[in-house]
This record gives structure tokens, C-alpha cells and sequence, in this order.
């Protein structure tokens, strides 16, 4: 079973909720900042983007663009990485590492179309995993999909993500508008 996720820009509202539920799912420590800034800092596997505030016609728009790893069905970090330290975990189809064979290197990032790996403070590779201990332990959604108060980010199978995606189109469409 491969599981996926989906993070929607059209309801992103630019929390960074799912980026610091992240970083404590994981336990990255935080890097505080004086003054305090309003994006987290630190080393999280999530990152939310920003494009604007920019005008469209008469109105000021802005959207935010939530990305993780989007553990590719063929993904060519793994292919890349000389030493294997990437691998799908058998039980999720997740995009996983192997930190004790990873040696900093960061072909994955070069070939990476998402840019999603990160680096820890070792130098060593860090991707979503789609928090796989808490689906292991029985918790249906991510810790950032469990905690996005705007229902931005889906996670779930490849099957439930492909309807969820399709059910938020045909939506659009009902309503006339063909963008996706």
C-alpha cells in the first residue's frame, strides 16, 4: 500500500502550524531568533512558501504553498543516492533514510523536484516520512494534517489522495472555475 499526501494552496493560510508540528513530531529543536521572526526556524521537513502579496485585477492575492517530499512512486532520490541510503519502507511506500549510511552528500536534493530533503546538524539527510511511527501506532493523519486548521493537507493511501483530488476539481468546476 502506498500512502500520499496532499497540501492544498487554495485553502493554505499561512500558519506554519504543520511546520512546527514537524519539528515536535520529530524532535528537531527549534532555533530561536531575536527578534522573533514570524517563519519558524530550524530544521523542519516541512516548508511553506509564500508567493506575494501580489495584484490580480483589482485585488490584492497571496498564496502560501505548503511542500514536503512527495515520496515518488520512481523517486530519483533514491536512484541518485550513492550509497543507498534511501529506500521505500515496504509497509507505506514511504520515501525513507537511512541516516547511518548517508554521507551528506546531497545528490537527493540535486535531483529532487520538490527540493524536500533537508539537513539535520550532522550534515546527514532528513525527508518527510509521512510520520510513519504514528500510522504504525495507529493514528490515521500526520502530525501536520492533524493540526492544519484549515484542512490544507490530506495524507492516506494513493487511492484516497487520487478521490480527494478529484473530488476538490470536479468541485471547482461545479463552481466555474477550470483552474486546478
Amino acid at each position: 500500500m502506498q500512502r500520499a499526501i496532499f497540501r492544498d494552496k487554495d485553502k493554505c493560510i499561512g500558519c506554519y502550524a504543520c511546520v512546527v508540528a514537524c519539528q515536535m513530531e520529530h524532535a528537531f529543536p527549534p532555533h530561536p531568533s531575536f527578534p522573533p521572526v514570524a517563519e519558524p526556524e530550524g530544521v523542519s521537513l516541512t516548508s511553506v512558501y509564500r508567493y506575494g502579496p501580489f495584484m490580480e485585477g483589482n485585488k490584492v492575492t497571496q498564496y502560501f504553498i505548503p511542500m514536503s517530499c512527495m515520496h515518488c512512486s520512481d523517486a530519483p532520490c533514491i536512484q541518485a543516492c550513492p550509497k543507498s541510503a534511501l529506500y521505500k519502507d515496504p509497509l507505506t511506500g514511504t520515501t525513507m533514510v537511512d541516516k547511518e549510511k548517508c554521507i551528506g552528500c546531497r545528490f537527493c536534493l540535486w535531483v529532487c523536484p520538490y527540493g524536500a530533503p533537508r539537513y539535520n546538524l550532522e550534515g546527514k539527510c532528513e525527508l518527510c516520512d509521512l510520520c510513519t511511527k504514528r500510522y504504525k501506532e495507529g493514528k490515521k493523519k500526520t502530525a501536520c494534517e492533524a493540526v492544519c486548521i484549515a484542512s490544507a493537507i490530506f495524507s492516506g493511501t494513493t487511492e484516497e489522495v487520487a478521490s480527494h483530488k478529484s473530488k476538490k476539481a470536479a468541485k471547482k468546476l461545479v463552481e466555474g472555475s477550470a483552474t486546478i
